[in-house]
């Protein structure tokens, strides 16, 4: 089978662990042919860098393509409308079975549109990762570009899609209140993650908790990811100072910001038993994470929070909706406050047995729903 995935409205980065490189390269290694159509632009040292146009082979096998914006006006207003050009020809050579755009909102999914009326046997699947937190965040891009110019695209789509997935509750409620999707229409297609298998699990496990220095009776506490203030790293630091517990290690894991590093390089070095390695590249990071025994994700939503869970590691986290809308299978610790988050670090430390049937619930939670295997093969049926 051939499958297409049109990502115009965000930028594919090789080697994250992002939904747009898990999901393609599952479906390579089912078995598939696999093309990845982008933008011309990447994350880069935590900013996003122009690529140009490029027509490369992925190290995870998948054909990647960038085609870069026609530059309308200027730069910010070219992408915010996402038109390219070449589309729809890359599309007919490649001749897919299967399409999944990465949201809808870009104007060349009229290309993508006139492919699946010319071939109406392909599969035409979009989902949407947009969500109040993170799109219309105020009046002129609320009223004017998704009420009115991307309503009015993804209206286009929806008689020829096959599905329309959202990722959490967040991302379903702005489709229904801003594009006026049906919520009959949506189906719920979390951000996933890789399930190691048990072998493969405690050898990472061992590894890089013997190489942390840990020991059998110390609990490993994990922290990641781009350290602003929505982390609420802070606040967590000063939770695990406060609860004091000998046997407990916590690692951060991330990049920090600059002009954050007099909050936090402190607070880090003035505790023994924090580790920090900063940034860590994808794979080296979900190692660690099988290390773990409690991943604490306080503060903003994190796709990194799906990852722990495939990698048998419960979570201490903020009651988002996005989290308690479909992932909750009991392996959660609900911390709202710095004194909830000292009390559950408290709990673990002089129950660590309790954080066993949580690694239980967050094992099942992954095989069965977060699973990238389990979620691509939704694209070949």
């Amino acid at each position: 089978m051939k499958i297409a995935h049109v990502g115009l409205a965000s930028y594919y980065t090789e080697g994250m662990t992002y939904q747009d490189n898990q999901l393609a390269e599952q479906n390579v290694r089912d078995g598939h042919e696999v093309l990845y159509i982008s933008n011309a632009a990447k994350y880069e040292n935590g900013g996003v860098v122009e690529t140009g146009y490029q027509d490369l082979m992925t190290p995870g096998g998948v054909r990647l393509v960038r085609l870069p914006y026609v530059r309308v006006l200027n730069r910010f207003v070219s992408g915010k409308l996402r038109r390219v050009t070449g589309l729809y020809p890359l599309l007919a050579d490649f001749a897919p079975d299967v399409i999944l755009s990465h949201d809808l909102c870009y104007w060349s999914v009229r290309d993508v549109l006139r492919y699946k009326k010319d071939h109406p046997r392909v599969k035409l699947y979009a989902d949407t990762h947009t969500a109040a937190c993170n799109s219309g965040t105020n009046w002129l891009s609320l009223h004017i570009l998704h009420r009115m110019f991307y309503r009015a695209l993804v209206q286009k789509a929806l008689p020829y899609l096959d599905g329309y997935f959202y990722v959490g509750a967040g991302e379903k409620a702005f489709s229904r209140e801003n594009y006026r999707v049906p919520e009959s229409r949506m189906e719920f297609f979390p951000l996933g993650g890789t399930v190691f298998s048990g072998e493969a699990y405690e050898e990472k496990r061992a590894r890089r908790r013997a190489e942390l220095g840990l020991g059998p009776e110390d609990l490993l506490l994990i922290h990641s990811g781009k350290l602003d203030p929505g982390k609420r790293t802070e606040e967590l630091l000063d939770a695990f100072a406060a609860a004091g517990a000998p046997e407990l290690r916590l690692l951060v894991l991330g990049s920090i910001p600059p002009g954050r590093e007099a909050a936090l390089l402190p607070r880090m070095q003035a505790d023994p038993r924090v580790i920090y390695l900063g940034w860590k590249p994808a794979e080296e990071l979900l190692e660690y994470l099988c290390a773990g025994d409690l991943y604490c994700q306080p503060g903003s939503v994190s796709a990194t929070l799906q990852n722990a869970l495939c990698c048998g590691c419960p979570a201490m986290a903020y009651p988002h909706e996005e989290y308690r809308d479909g992932l909750d299978w009991g392996q959660f610790l609900w911390v709202r406050t710095r004194e909830d988050m000292r009390a559950a670090i408290e709990e673990a430390a002089r129950e660590p047995g309790s954080l066993a049937p949580l690694r239980q619930r967050a094992l099942a939670c992954a095989r069965e729903l977060l699973d990238y295997r389990v979620l691509a093969a939704r694209l070949y049926r």
